[in-house]
């Protein structure tokens, strides 16, 4: 889910419960709509200190940490992670997803 779209900037919200189950074609679809039919320069993504397994799918996807916001969640801080799409990995994989018209 996406929401707080600024024109420049997106936060998303998800939950994977066990990432192996996931494609690469999804984890394309993901990021092809917010890069690049957005058009967005960042992505945005917060995560509870306490929450590890959140914390190191972010990683694993490709985002990075921005920021720490103090006592953010009841059970501890909130991380930021921000992710351009420069740094995104899983929209080289355009050619595999989406064939142009011709």
């Amino acid at each position: 889910m996406y929401d707080g779209y600024t024109g420049s900037c997106i936060a998303s919200h998800s939950r994977c419960d066990d990432p192996r189950h996931v494609s690469r074609e999804f984890y394309f679809a993901i990021f092809n709509y917010p890069f690049n039919v957005l058009k967005v320069k960042q992505l945005k993504g917060l995560v509870s200190t306490a929450n590890l397994k959140a914390q190191k799918v972010n990683v694993h996807l490709g985002f990075k940490q921005e920021a720490l916001l103090k006592d953010y969640f009841p059970d501890g801080d909130g991380i930021v992670y921000t992710m351009s799409p420069e740094d995104c990995r899983w929209l080289k994989l355009k050619d595999r997803y989406i064939k142009e018209k011709v």
